[in-house]
């Protein structure tokens, strides 16, 4: 199961909850993480967990949330290794880097998945497989045929519409800015955001 991330933050939320998950479950297949920015971070966060929430450092009492048993360092190698394995790849939208290398390795086997855990910018490969497209031209006009099973959990760091409206409601600004996100979805949310606040405004 191949996980394509962002470095800082998703990475380390979705660590603890395999982490967690595979000692509950006492769980043996490996989990890695690519080495560069992702393990930085994770050094970052071991050192530093007394910033963290409450609930992360509680658990601190115990040992280091961030002081993982199950996850290790990826090695390039690895990917060719037989039998079950989770890596979590940067980037997480499938546009370049580790991810995509393994992506390209792994997508011809109907054995392997891919967990897409957030948005991904319209063009990128991740938002191609999301949409369903099984053959995707690579660079150097090379088709690669994705066998691969596609899953998408929201582990989104950005709030949805229902979020913003509920923020609008909290904060009752007198004027509204959309800054960030694909135009018609930014013109879908304006008209819901006219809609409903218009009336009382």
């Amino acid at each position: 199961v191949l996980i394509p991330v962002f470095a800082l933050g998703r990475a380390q939320e979705l660590c603890i909850l395999l982490e967690t998950f595979w000692e509950r479950m006492n769980l043996k297949a490996p989990i890695y993480f690519s080495t560069g920015l992702t393990e930085k971070a994770n050094h970052y966060y071991k050192l530093f967990i007394t910033w963290t929430n409450q609930k992360i450092r509680k658990t601190f009492v115990q040992r280091n949330m961030f002081e993982f048993k199950h996850i290790k360092a990826f090695d390039r190698s690895y990917a060719d290794n037989p039998g079950p394995m989770v890596v979590f790849a940067t980037p997480g939208m499938l546009h370049a880097g580790q991810s995509l290398q393994i992506f390209k390795k792994w997508a011809g086997n109907e054995k392997n998945m891919v967990i897409m855990p957030g948005y991904c910018v319209q063009g990128t490969i991740g938002h191609k497989i999301l949409n369903g497209q099984r053959k995707l031209e690579m660079e150097g006009r090379s088709t690669l045929d994705v066998k691969l099973q596609v899953e998408y959990m929201s582990f989104s760091a950005h709030a949805d519409a229902k979020g913003i409206m509920q923020l609008i409601r909290m904060a009752e600004p007198r004027n509204m800015l959309l800054v960030h996100g694909e135009a018609i979805k930014m013109e879908f949310l304006k008209g819901k955001i006219e809609q409903e606040f218009s009336k009382c405004c």
